[in-house]
């Protein structure tokens, strides 16, 4: 079977789809899947042995979708008439995408808005699941196994001591940001403590973590910072399956970890954690509706516990 999936959406949207095709795959044996989304997760799609072919969403090509003249592109009629299953998450009000993947002899298709209603406070991923009927075949637990293009975790318990904690400080919004002085009072009792912090940042970062450098000075030890900005994810993923935890937003970033099992502190608010929380095994979450009103304090001991489990 080939199955064809469309996702529009930022780098966490994309990543939230990761359970479900991992479900697909078990479901349909030997199927290939082919994915367009966010151009800056599709690496991490093939090295996850999740998708066979992807494509950039942002791409012109896709936009023939919603063309009412039909889709013309030869390449996009190729893709599409290779389809048996079609799985569009996206707005289609007039149907038009519906009506066009049937012109290209799909048999089967589903085209259901992106995210859940308001008045559902269901998980995105369950909701995902659901515009499917694969729900019971989901959990809450998923893991990213990466296949190739990233290096396996270390182990060993003199360097487990010192293996970095991770902090990403932005995130796509900035009501979704906890205040960058309070990242700063974190990344300093650390370094406290001797534990090396690997400061993590994307290109809508550069300002939030021009503050937060200057905040946080120079750390003790050139040793105890680790500044990695703008990487592809491959290689962010890479960086984080060696820290002992991490702490961030709500963010692309913060899903990443947390599917990569790395013990994950997410700092929600205004967005519903209930819909929106990163899934993984080690997921510990925070939510205050305005998160300049999240006290260091709080955060803190959460992080404490993170690091010394009983």
């Amino acid at each position: 079977m080939h199955i064809l999936i469309v996702r529009p959406g930022a780098i966490g949207d994309t990543l939230l789809t990761f359970p479900i095709l991992d479900a697909l795959r078990t479901l349909y044996a030997d199927c290939i899947i082919m994915y367009a989304g966010n151009s800056a997760v599709l690496p991490l799609l093939r090295a996850a042995g999740l998708a066979d072919g992807t494509f950039d969403y942002g791409s012109l090509l896709w936009s023939e979708l919603f063309a009412t003249s039909g889709i013309r592109s030869p390449l996009l009629r190729d893709i599409t008439q290779q389809v048996d299953y079609a799985i569009c998450w996206l707005r289609d009000p007039d149907g038009i995408v519906r009506h066009n993947l049937q012109l290209q002899g799909i048999q089967q298709i589903v085209v259901a808005l992106g995210r859940p209603p308001d008045r559902e406070n269901v998980h995105i991923v369950r909701y995902l699941a659901q515009t499917l009927g694969i729900a019971d075949r989901i959990t809450d637990s998923y893991h990213m196994n990466l296949e190739r293009g990233v290096t396996n975790k270390r182990e060993d318990e003199t360097i487990q001591r010192e293996r970095p904690f991770a902090i990403h400080p932005g995130s796509g919004g900035a009501a979704k940001c906890w205040p960058v002085s309070n990242f700063a009072v974190i990344i300093h009792a650390l370094w406290q403590h001797h534990i090396p912090v690997l400061l993590l940042a994307g290109f809508a970062d550069e300002e939030r973590v021009t503050q937060l450098l200057e905040l946080i000075g120079t750390p003790p030890q050139a040793s105890l910072l680790t500044l990695v900005a703008n990487a592809p994810l491959l290689d962010v993923a890479a960086q984080l399956r060696s820290c002992r935890g991490y702490l961030g937003n709500d963010s692309g970033i913060s899903h990443l970890a947390a599917m990569l099992d790395v013990p994950t502190l997410a700092l929600f608010g205004p967005s519903n954690p209930a819909v929106w929380h990163p899934v993984g095994k080690q997921v510990q979450v925070v939510y205050e509706q305005e998160l300049t009103h999240l006290s260091v304090h709080v955060v803190m001991g959460q992080i404490e516990k993170m690091l010394n489990p009983s």
